[in-house]
């Protein structure tokens, strides 16, 4: 088995860029904008019903093998309250190729913005809280996308896949990121 540090990052619109978008306001200029109210659209895609869902994320060591990707739908995940986590992400591959171990990245969600992952990107299955026992985030898919994933784990909507154990991820922190997380 082959254990593969991935370095710790911050999450910045140009570094995220690769697997889909960041999602603040004030990024760009707004798409509205009235007195007291400016408004930014975001361009969620679904060939399904949306579903909007609270997910609790709970600690554990922050070391993966498994990956998923959802073709039909793009992914939204912006924390609630205080939550932070670690999100891992390894971006699109052509075809039923796995997404490759030179391209894993993770990702500091420090409570200031949210992601929105296009389709077919790659990403761990779980987000790691950091700082805390566990982590709240607003979560927008798709109805047919999560009724598959609660009932068969894949399909055709979503490819699963584990690199293990031929190869796990451990994130790693060298540039201390999650220090100041409170």
């Amino acid at each position: 088995m082959t254990t593969l540090a991935i370095p710790l990052e911050r999450l910045t619109t140009e570094a995220f860029a690769p697997c889909g978008t960041l999602i603040a306001a004030g990024l760009n200029r707004p798409d509205f904008a009235r007195p007291k109210l400016q408004n930014w659209r975001l361009a969620f895609a679904s060939d399904a019903p949306p579903r909007l869902q609270v997910m609790r994320y709970h600690a554990q060591p922050m070391v993966l093998s498994r990956f998923e990707r959802h073709l039909c739908v793009t992914e939204v995940r912006c924390p609630i309250g205080d939550a932070r986590g670690v999100l891992v992400v390894a971006g699109k591959t052509d075809g039923d190729a796995p997404p490759r171990p030179d391209a894993v990245r993770a990702f500091l969600i420090d409570g200031t913005a949210g992601v929105m992952l296009d389709p077919g990107v790659w990403h761990g299955l779980d987000c790691f809280p950091v700082g805390a026992p566990s982590a709240d985030f607003l979560f927008l898919s798709d109805a047919a996308t999560e009724d598959e994933i609660e009932t068969v784990i894949a399909g055709t909507r979503t490819h699963v896949v584990d690199l293990g154990p031929d190869v796990v991820f451990e994130i790693t922190d060298p540039s201390g990121l999650t220090r100041s997380v409170p």
